[in-house]
């Protein structure tokens, strides 16, 4: 395998230079850590993030902040965040305990969904500042729910893609002893398990479901701090935003891949059933992952939900 000779940022671990796919590639060199103060830590989190405040001074329209699905990274959104960057201030962002994000406590702090909210919102705060429109993929569907009804202060409107809402919890991980608690999550770093899931998440296997889609997936499970952070999640029991879907006060896009075989397109028309001002859009040959598989197509709607209009929506295409 020829290794990738690209200035990559050094907290990234070593098997980033196995990368080959130019987007992700780019996406990584990109990647920065913004040290975050979050109330209550005693250190300042060293947050990974791609971020660009606008293509010109005073860009217009409402801020993008892009949220990952579970144990993943930003480098997920490689493909969507520069079409939005084009456009308008866009963020892609590690969630406290997943990605490259840092706490510098070793992985054996708080890493709770009230622990993610209150980094996400230290993180908003700091660097975005104004209402913004939230888009959470997978299990970022339930941080963004969670985010957003806790704080509608700071988002102007919500994105669903393909999200998690309506299953509670992690299960029984948190009732087993560390031990062996830890064994299953070092399962989820695994060849096999993370080969699974690219199969599982896309629609055009043949193109997407690659041997460099696998290596984006579990690159983050390389830094030293993400089997213990991730352990401290798992064993907090998970995101529980069942009883928040309905209380979301935003005008909400739900977005879903109508082949999805990791959540049933069925849970789209859930949604719809309870969420007070929402409107669905379906991303056709597409599985769970809209943004990698069908990024100019979501880019274009975004960009139309946000307000931008049509013409910046087909200058991003």
């Amino acid at each position: 395998m020829v290794r990738s000779s690209a200035a990559f940022p050094s907290f990234f671990p070593d098997e980033v230079r196995e990368l080959t796919e130019p987007a992700a590639i780019t996406m990584a060199t990109k990647a920065r850590l913004i040290d975050v103060a979050v109330p209550g830590r005693a250190a300042v989190v060293k947050t990974s993030c791609v971020g660009d405040p606008g293509p010109a001074e005073g860009a217009r329209g409402a801020p993008f902040v892009l949220l990952h699905g579970f144990d993943s990274s930003c480098l997920e959104y490689r493909r969507l965040f520069p079409k939005l960057a084009a456009v308008t201030e866009t963020w892609a962002v590690d969630l406290l305990g997943w990605g490259f994000t840092d706490a510098q406590d070793g992985g054996i702090g708080d890493y709770s969904p009230e622990a993610k909210r209150a980094h996400l919102y230290a993180f908003w705060k700091a660097n975005v500042g104004r209402p913004m429109v939230l888009c959470g993929a997978s299990l970022g569907g339930a941080a963004a729910i969670d985010f957003a009804t806790n704080h509608p202060e700071a988002v102007e409107k919500l994105v669903l893609v393909d999200a998690q809402g309506f299953i509670e919890g992690l299960g029984p991980m948190g009732a087993l002893p560390r031990p062996i608690a830890k064994v299953g999550v070092n399962v989820l770093k695994t060849v096999a398990l993370r080969n699974a899931a690219n199969q599982m998440a896309y629609y055009d296997k043949n193109t997407y479901a690659t041997e460099d889609a696998l290596r984006v997936g579990r690159l983050h499970t390389f830094a030293p701090q993400w089997c213990d952070a991730t352990l401290s999640f798992m064993q907090s029991g998970g995101f529980k935003v069942r009883n928040s879907i309905a209380k979301v006060p935003m005008e909400t896009l739900v977005m879903w891949g109508r082949e999805d075989k990791i959540l049933e397109p069925s849970y789209a028309a859930k949604f719809m059933e309870e969420l007070p001002n929402a409107k669905l859009v379906w991303v056709e040959k597409c599985g769970h992952v809209a943004h990698l598989e069908q990024p100019d197509f979501m880019c274009k709607t975004l960009l139309e939900f946000a307000g931008e209009g049509a013409a910046t929506a087909n200058a991003a295409a």
